[in-house]
């Protein structure tokens, strides 16, 4: 009986433990984008209304989305981009969030093309990457083609750069977003089976 209780107690916490996080996670973020306008509410509507700073946030990104996508708004967004990046501290805050959002977004110049797997060369293992970019390798009058591979190591936001002839590379069927969910969850929503191929093959 003791065991079955220990047992049922750990499936339970299994079962429970993600839908509190997705739950705290929510409300924080809930909390979060509906704070910053209570003071704007409170000045024209003299309360506080639950759900308002999340609708206003919605229309900010909406309105600034559609002002990046003319030509004023460009140049204006290049304008800010300017000035930020002349400020010392900001600079570096600003510049990082920047290349990250780049990176990960579908159509950032940097974002990833294929999940592959490649021979860690610390380990020796096989590590799940993602291919960045293809580049050449010169060298006196020779010029041997390679790939940029991103190693993540801490999630997904930390992780080595390591450029690889293409023959050291297998491509795997995976999606970049299946890749990501690979790597988010530890390996947990890896196929059963995964068939690869050389990269270019």
């Amino acid at each position: 009986m003791r065991k079955k209780l220990r047992r049922y107690f750990f499936t339970g916490l299994v079962v429970l433990l993600p839908i509190a996080a997705s739950a705290l996670v929510v409300t924080w973020l809930f909390g979060l984008m509906d704070s910053w306008t209570t003071p704007v509410t409170l000045h024209l509507l003299g309360r506080h209304v639950p759900g308002l700073g999340i609708v206003i946030t919605a229309c900010v990104i909406v309105l600034a989305g559609f002002f990046s996508s003319n030509v004023i708004g460009r140049w204006l967004i290049g304008l800010a981009d300017h000035v930020l990046m002349e400020v010392p501290v900001l600079k570096t805050v600003y510049n990082t969030t920047k290349q990250v959002l780049q990176v990960f977004s579908p159509g950032g110049q940097g974002s990833f093309h294929s999940v592959v797997l490649l021979e860690h060369p610390r380990s020796g293992a096989l590590s799940l990457g993602f291919v960045t970019r293809e580049l050449a390798l010169e060298s006196g009058k020779s010029s041997a083609r390679h790939l940029s591979v991103y190693v993540p190591t801490n999630h997904m936001y930390f992780g080595d750069i390591f450029v690889v002839r293409p023959d050291q590379v297998r491509r795997t069927p995976l999606t970049v977003q299946e890749g990501i969910q690979a790597v988010i969850s530890a390996g947990a929503t890896l196929p059963a089976a995964l068939r690869t191929e050389l990269y270019g093959g």
